[in-house]
């Protein structure tokens, strides 16, 4: 029997449609409760969302995958990945939810075989299609409480026919998908700072007790800074709190364009205090990156009003290897006082904490 399906057909659960059970099915289940087990160990999106595509591709067999998640407002489709090549890239690329048929059938909570367009190396679902076309396989992406949190498509070649056993997996898969990707969104707002969107005290406190934990296993080193935004409070006082908030998110922005993406950890401390956690990298290059970011606030013209502020910032650089034991407290407290010294000598400068014991004098201003 021929199971392929006319163009924005739902696909039916048809037992004629099932494969041969025996020794094929065993390892297929194997391999699909491998790839559910490693959707939900992740919490970061891009990772989540490379097993995803990689995941949906194999079980499809599938040509191009994209994976595409409802915006906060939900009007929007953010293309989260594509999987084209053997590889997945992340396109900075959104579709309307309203009126357009991508959208319809996310919203339709049904899996569909459409005709299909593709748009920037993604496959999308078209109204028509001709015979010999490659189609579009829609899989709307629901997660708990049958809530909608994107769609999957996949291009499925002309000469595949799927079956139900491999229909089945694919809709194990986006369910567990959904959960993760909800599961991830969450996770995100728990861990970042509302204002800023750097990562909380909390999330820099479990951080930095885990780099430190490492040290000794990896004979590896660690370098904090910690930057203080300098007169702050004036910036309240004169332009008012919401101008405030646009210079902490104007200076997070600053930090995170500067510092290397997937190592460095930004987060906000507390107020106008940041902290940056830099693992294997020595003191001379904390305090390089240090010295670039105060060079950098000074020069820039923070606000998004007619009032133009100027604002510097301070800051404390501490350093530890594996040849010390320190505790996170510790080692905070070694760039909390070079940070000290630094608001006490004359403010928009830098400061390396030192073991006065070895060398008296306190922290050395750089």
């Amino acid at each position: 029997m021929n199971n392929r399906l006319s163009p924005a057909t739902n696909l039916p659960l048809n037992a004629s449609m099932t494969c041969d059970l025996g020794s094929d099915f065993d390892e297929q289940f194997f391999i699909l409760n491998f790839g559910t087990r490693l959707l939900t160990a992740f919490t970061d999106k891009e990772i989540l969302t490379d097993i995803a595509l990689e995941t949906l591709a194999d079980f499809s067999r599938g040509t191009r995958v994209a994976v595409m998640c409802l915006d906060d407002k939900q009007e929007n489709l953010d293309v989260a990945g594509i999987f084209l090549e053997s590889k997945s890239v992340h396109p900075n690329i959104s579709f309307p939810v309203e009126e357009t048929l991508t959208g319809k059938m996310m919203l339709q909570k049904v899996v569909a075989i459409c005709p299909l367009v593709m748009e920037n190396d993604i496959p999308l679902p078209a109204e028509n299609g001709r015979p010999g076309d490659n189609q579009c396989l829609c899989l709307p992406l629901i997660g708990a409480s049958f809530h909608v949190v994107g769609l999957a498509t996949i291009e499925i070649p002309e000469t595949h026919h799927l079956t139900f056993f491999e229909m089945q997996q694919l809709r194990i898969l986006s369910t567990v998908l959904a959960v993760a990707l909800d599961n991830a969104r969450l996770f995100a707002r728990v861990i970042h700072d509302s204002l800023t969107n750097l990562y909380t005290r909390r999330f820099y406190e479990i951080r930095v007790e885990e780099e430190l934990l490492k040290l000794k296993r990896n004979h590896g080193c660690l370098s904090l800074i910690l930057f203080d935004l300098d007169n702050f409070k004036k910036v309240n006082d004169m332009f008012g709190h919401l101008a405030g908030d646009e210079v902490l998110r104007q200076f997070a922005a600053l930090m995170q364009d500067n510092v290397r993406r997937g190592s460095t950890l930004v987060s906000r401390y507390g107020g106008e205090e940041f902290v940056l956690l830099m693992p294997d990298a020595h003191l001379s290059e904390a305090i390089h990156l240090a010295q670039r970011i105060t060079t950098l606030c000074s020069s820039h013209t923070f606000g998004d009003g007619p009032g133009k502020i100027q604002m510097t910032v301070s800051g404390g650089v501490a350093f530890t290897d594996h040849t010390e034991s320190l505790s996170p407290k510790e080692l905070f407290q070694r760039a909390d006082t070079a940070l000290y010294d630094a608001k006490n000598n004359g403010k928009n400068r830098i400061v390396a904490w030192h073991d006065q014991a070895a060398s008296p004098g306190g922290p050395v201003c750089v």
